[in-house]
């Protein structure tokens, strides 16, 4: 309430094994349930994605599966036309899931060098997100001994007043600003209040 806000951790991507058992289980559902669960894939490529392509793909996906479903789910011939075209689809659905999903989840966890690091400065890819303990605010002034005047101040003071850095980096001015605004709306809170 009464500080700089600190910032959100930065965030950090799920570990290569995380990944690829998460890989390796949505590709076994889709493949084990002969591609009626293939939309599940298609419902977490969407996720990862966050595009609106993403979406209408799955929505495909399932308007394919219903209409496969419905083609061939009514016969008794197990060798129509109709049967053999369902069973293709689910297949070809199925195929086209799982290789879109691992496309659209290997593009979402690969990170490109070039991104910047977040952290503090000179932050070490891999290494600690934050420093153990913030910088003194007076870190990057060396300490200089008082200076002694000739003649004392009226008040005694043997010592000049050394002036003191800002304690917030280039933001001193507005600081004071909002001080002052802070001030008068405080005199005027207790001028309203007497009346």
């Amino acid at each position: 309430m009464h500080g700089p806000v600190t910032a959100p951790p930065p965030h950090r991507p799920p570990q290569q094994r995380t990944v690829v058992l998460l890989r390796v289980v949505f590709v076994a559902l889709a493949v084990l349930s002969l591609g009626f669960l293939a939309w599940l894939t298609l419902l977490r490529a969407a996720i990862v994605q966050r595009r609106p392509l993403g979406w209408w793909v799955l929505a495909a996906d399932l308007a394919l599966l219903v209409v496969s479903v419905i083609l061939g789910g009514g016969q008794e011939d197990e060798n129509s036309w109709q049967t053999n075209t369902s069973v293709a689809l689910v297949l070809l659905q199925m195929g086209a899931a799982v290789a879109y999903y691992l496309v659209v989840d290997v593009r979402a966890h690969r990170v490109s060098p070039g991104w910047p690091v977040y952290g503090p400065p000179g932050a070490v890819p891999g290494g600690p997100a934050y420093a153990p303990h913030p910088p003194h605010p007076y870190a990057g002034f060396p300490p200089q001994p008082p200076q002694q005047l000739s003649h004392p101040h009226p008040q005694g003071h043997l010592y000049e007043q050394q002036p003191q850095p800002a304690p917030y980096g280039g933001q001193p001015q507005r600081i004071d600003r909002v001080r002052a605004e802070l001030d008068e709306l405080s005199d005027y809170l207790r001028k309203e209040e007497g009346r």
